[in-house]
């Protein structure tokens, strides 16, 4: 009898001890991901960092290439993005680029990631349908119906332009995809800001 209490209990305390390595386990893996998420976050904003947008930029290109697919790449600048800070000082500036990238996140498919100051950048694996260009009117519809920030009684657009492009995989290289969507942005710019700019190549 003792000699099966004493196997009983010697079974609970493996029991305890391979739950407690789980749960060890468990925080560990918990920790990585927790780690790897603040690794490729944007603090200000939550979304990608430049370092992990380009990461999965170029993963989508490199597949897109291999597998012959249409990809889509384009980039969002804040409109005289220095007059917030100017005119508003920073933490307006800080709540105006959270509040552009809410709006993408919340509207466009595939990865969105912040380029770092006022330059926001988006990709995903397919072409730029009817579908996508209403998205992006709706994207530009709500960047300039605005935000209200506290202490605000009227809402304040947020003028940006857009560029976007769609290009078959294996035409181009990631630094020619990327290079056409910011021509993409500055055409935008040159027609007169606050508008976007969406071409096939």
């Amino acid at each position: 009898e003792s000699n099966s209490t004493e196997m009983n209990r010697l079974a609970d305390e493996i029991n305890e001890l391979l739950s407690h390595i789980e749960k060890e386990n468990m925080y560990e893996k918990e920790k990585q991901r927790h780690l790897k998420e603040l690794a490729e976050c944007d603090p200000l904003t939550g979304i990608n960092n430049k370092k992990a947008i380009e990461l999965k930029m170029l993963a989508m290109v490199q597949n897109a290439m291999d597998n012959r697919e249409i990809i889509s790449v384009g980039f969002l600048d804040i409109d005289d993005f220095r007059d917030y800070n100017t005119n508003f000082g920073h933490q307006e500036g800080d709540n105006v680029i959270k509040f552009v990238a809410d709006i993408l996140k919340n509207n466009l498919k595939g990865e969105v990631g912040r380029n770092g100051g006022d330059e926001f950048v988006f990709a995903y694996e397919g072409a730029i349908d009817r579908n996508e260009i209403e998205i992006i009117k709706k994207v530009h519809i709500e960047l300039n119906k605005g935000y209200q920030s506290e202490g605000m009684d009227k809402t304040r657009p947020v003028p940006c332009s857009i560029g976007v492009v769609t290009v078959k995989g294996g035409i181009m290289d990631y630094a020619s995809i990327l290079k056409e969507a910011d021509n993409a942005m500055y055409e935008a710019k040159d027609k007169g800001k606050n508008t976007y700019v969406i071409k096939e190549i």
